[in-house]
């Protein structure tokens, strides 16, 4: 039989006050327990005295604990939670977050049936002792009196943090200057961090009012959604916020692959100074390179932000684009949330992923970035191959040879192609029916994606023309094409290349041969990717 091996009180709890913890994560992770408690209301004090002494009061009206509840609360390593999608996640947030600044954290709660119970991790009193001895506090009534401003004596939680001793530096010569400076930056990391729990638009999860110091903190959303206009005609004013990427990835059970949850994603570009709506708000958008890259969302509670995670390193021209990540707590091992909940960590599959969902977004942020203009990629493509539309249409009918064929079979995506060499006609998927919106793309049709990620493939459009689709997503599209849009007569050498690849792929394939020309454009298209993978995207 094994032993049961307790360990040193002191020295892990003074080890966890080193986890890492900013004074402004901290805090956050302390309000998350607010919040999975329900409450409706929060407020947080931090105070002050003429000895430049520190506390930190964090009050609640949610649900309250009796003193078996404290007792949980505070032991390292709590009870998980019943609601699997809490904001919590390993029931060290309380502890380790607050004794990073503070040798005395204290817990003051009641609930609906039970009356005020306090305890208090004293760590002085746990050095000397050596023991995990957890003390009655006493109440006092001050205490009360912050809790009941909140909750009418109704139920509710008050977080104290006493004897701080990791926030401000004694040496300080503006002391209050320092201390008015924290508590600033601590409204505005409160305000980001809780920013869809704060904006009463964000109807996908509940509304909890924050209050700092008395004063109500308002929603800042990193993506400038206010910044999103329409024209006269209705149409989207593309020199203000746009979206300009959007997908998501589904998380699936190994066994039955059913899907368990999604994550989305989605790329913001925000307007240059001269376009936002007033200079305030583009003050309040803090356009700079240290705030561009992903915001990460756990919970709809932000997580991690202004980073590219490891994808990209942090550069000016892109100082416009910022991207949303939002998934639920299933996706925790996948993305490897760390204890802090302040961390993500992608892998190398989902960072290639995310790599090639973020080219398009992030030449259109350059652009504005540069020109101050932003276009679409389904613009730029139409006028891009406009040439090669007019020329191929004109001169295919004069080719040599017969052209093949092809009628697609009603109620399904294949064709029934019948050859001109005599052999017997046959059915097959590869050649793709395309419902074309714009009637002018008759032979070359730029589509967001391929099957596979081939870069282009045998198509028939609705008039029963044969035509080529080119994935706008390969990186061959994103390097060549896009770099080379001013240069028509590239585009048409281009464009009729492949072109006439599908053409004989539709002249010369049969039931045999169907699958080698698959295969072929396969192992063309992923040749091509790796040999451009050194280029530049501009």
């Amino acid at each position: 039989m094994g032993k049961i091996l307790t360990p040193d009180a002191s020295r892990v709890m003074d080890g966890l006050r080193d986890t890492g913890y900013t004074f402004y994560t901290a805090v956050a992770d302390v309000l998350d327990n607010s919040i999975a408690a329900n409450a409706s209301k929060v407020s947080v004090v931090l105070q002050m005295d003429g000895n430049h002494k520190l506390n930190l009061y964090i009050a609640d009206n949610g649900c309250g604990m009796d003193a078996e509840g404290l007792e949980n609360a505070m032991t390292y390593g709590s009870r998980r939670r019943e609601d699997q999608h809490s904001l919590g996640k390993f029931g060290l947030g309380l502890k380790t977050a607050s004794t990073a600044f503070c040798r005395s954290l204290s817990l003051l709660s009641k609930t609906e049936d039970s009356d005020y119970s306090k305890v208090t991790w004293d760590l002085d009193h746990v050095a000397e002792v050596n023991e995990w001895e957890l003390l009655d506090g006493e109440i006092l009534d001050e205490e009360i009196d912050l809790l009941e401003d909140l909750t009418d004596g109704g139920s509710g939680t008050l977080v104290i943090w006493d004897k701080v001793d990791r926030l401000l530096n004694k040496d300080y010569k503006n002391y209050q200057m320092a201390f008015n400076n924290l508590v600033n930056n601590l409204a505005f990391h409160l305000s980001m961090v809780f920013q869809r729990f704060l904006d009463e638009n964000y109807t996908a999860t509940r509304n909890v009012e924050i209050i700092l110091n008395g004063v109500a903190l308002q929603a800042w959303d990193p993506f400038c959604k206010a910044e999103m206009r329409r024209l006269e005609d209705n149409s989207i004013d593309k020199s203000g916020t746009v979206l300009v990427g959007k997908t998501k990835y589904d998380l699936t059970d190994e066994l039955t692959n059913d899907v368990i949850s999604s994550c989305k994603v989605e790329a913001w570009v925000l307007p240059r100074k001269e376009f936002f709506s007033t200079q305030d708000a583009y003050a309040k958008a803090k356009i700079k390179n240290t705030m561009e890259g992903f915001y990460v969302y756990r919970e709809d509670r932000l997580i991690y932000h202004g980073d590219w995670l490891d994808i990209y390193t942090p550069d000016p021209h892109f100082s416009l684009l910022r991207v949303d990540l939002s998934f639920d707590s299933s996706f925790d091992d996948f993305f490897k949330v760390d204890i802090k909940k302040s961390t993500v960590t992608l892998n190398e599959e989902l960072s290639h992923e995310f790599e090639n969902f973020l080219k398009v977004p992030r030449k259109l942020a350059e652009d504005r970035y540069r020109k101050g203009q932003i276009s679409t990629s389904t613009q730029t493509s139409r006028d891009t191959h406009a040439p090669s539309n007019t020329s191929i249409d004109v001169i295919a009918p004069t080719l040599p040879g017969q052209t093949p064929s092809v009628t697609p079979i009603p109620g399904t995506t294949n064709v029934q192609v019948t050859p001109t060499d005599g052999t017997h006609t046959f059915t097959t998927g590869t050649i793709k029916i395309v419902v074309n919106q714009d009637k002018s793309q008759t032979r070359v049709i730029p589509v967001p994606s391929i099957d596979g990620g081939m870069l282009w493939e045998p198509s028939v459009n609705e008039d029963g023309k044969h035509a080529v689709s080119i994935n706008m997503g390969h990186s061959y599209y994103q390097k060549i094409y896009a770099q080379n849009k001013d240069n028509p007569n590239l585009i048409i050498g281009m464009d009729s290349l492949l072109w006439a690849l599908a053409e004989a792929e539709m002249r010369i394939c049969n039931d045999e041969t169907k699958e080698t020309f698959e295969e072929l454009r396969n192992e063309v298209s992923r040749c091509l990717k790796k040999l451009l993978s050194s280029l530049p995207d501009e």
